[in-house]
């Protein structure tokens, strides 16, 4: 029964991994566009995007209503990583009306998180 309960947490941690949908440069544009936006640019294999994703998952019971969050695999975006300048994980970038308006490099906690959007989302 232990074997099971690791099991569970472990499929738990992985589909919360993909709780926000996953942005391409074929839907992009489309997905940000008249919105306040919030890009996490992440990668699997980044432990502090790990981290960052679960205050993220925090702070989406708290943030705005007008505030959305969406994801970027740069593995698999490169050129969206490299479209808005990403060189260091995980770095969100905040969009408004599909414009960037700022970016933040490394792990926000949800404090920070809140105060970021209530910054650049006015």
């Amino acid at each position: 029964t232990l074997m099971k309960k690791i099991i569970l947490l472990m499929l738990i941690s992985i589909a919360s991994l993909f709780a926000y949908e996953e942005l391409t440069v074929d839907n992009f544009d489309e997905k940000i566009k008249d919105k306040n936006v919030i890009i996490d640019f992440y990668a699997v294999w980044c432990p502090p995007c790990k981290i960052l994703a679960s205050n993220l998952e925090d702070f989406d019971v708290v943030k705005p209503d007008n505030v959305e969050i969406f994801k970027v695999n740069i593995d698999n975006q490169m050129v969206l990583a490299k479209k808005y300048g990403v060189s260091k994980l995980p770095t969100m970038v905040y969009f408004k009306n599909g414009k960037p308006v700022n970016d933040y490099v490394g792990v926000l906690s949800v404090e920070e998180l809140t105060a970021t959007s209530k910054e650049n989302f006015k």
